[in-house]
């Protein structure tokens, strides 16, 4: 997501952090989060913009909870790929999708830079391989996967993108569900899939004063390789 449009969607959740928060942030992450931000912002600005950032790493339970209450539409997981030698959750948080790949491969990697979500993941997940990578320089080697996926994590990012492909098979799926921007993966030919939302399962009120109101994933873009 750019700076200004982070700054502009941040939820209602934002002032919950304030600029002391991200200087709490690992180091590494703050580092790579600030590489954005303009010189001489201001500190609610700068907030505004890292707020998913500052939930993922110093609060993922909230972040779970979220995700929890935001499944993905079932006639989406369905049209990926099954039977797949290797599939890649990028992005894969406390592991919404990556559920979902365990039952379609026979080995599943998950990318998560959070290490409380990536911590998360793995309790629950113990076949899954864990590793915690920035998208943009994905620890795997070229070709690796039959399917490479991801949920609400991406939009049309060269740097992401070309990643993404690079560690994907010749004739293998990238998938992102929930995309930013699905108008302009379709205008380069991905094949764009979208079902009648659903609304939110039942879930505390919080949830969405803190985040603003659910929408559970019903969209995705795919694309072979």
């Amino acid at each position: 997501m750019e700076y200004e449009e982070a700054v502009a969607s941040a939820p209602a959740g934002w002032r919950h952090f304030g600029i002391d928060d991200v200087a709490r942030l690992p180091e590494a992450v703050r580092a790579h989060e600030m590489a954005r931000v303009p010189a001489g912002e201001p500190a609610e600005r700068i907030v505004r913009a890292l707020f998913w950032s500052l939930v993922y790493h110093l609060e993922p339970e909230r972040w779970d909870e979220l995700a929890r209450s935001e499944p993905i539409a079932p006639e989406l997981v369905a049209s990926l790929p099954g039977d797949v030698d290797v599939a890649l959750d990028v992005g894969a948080g406390s592991g919404r999708l990556t559920q979902h790949l365990v039952a379609r491969s026979r080995r599943v990697v998950a990318i998560e830079p959070s290490a409380g979500l990536g911590a998360m993941l793995a309790r629950r997940l113990p076949q899954v391989e864990v590793l915690a990578a920035w998208a943009e320089r994905l620890p795997l080697r070229h070709g690796c996967s039959q399917l490479t996926a991801a949920c609400g994590a991406f939009g049309p990012d060269p740097d992401v993108l070309a990643e993404l492909r690079r560690v994907t098979a010749p004739g293998g799926v990238i998938a992102l569900i929930n995309p930013e921007r699905p108008e302009w993966f379709e205008a380069q030919g991905w094949r764009r899939i979208e079902v009648p939302a659903r609304k939110a399962p039942d879930h505390p009120s919080r949830i969405d004063d803190f985040f603003g109101p659910l929408d559970p994933p019903h969209e995705m873009v795919m694309t072979r390789v």
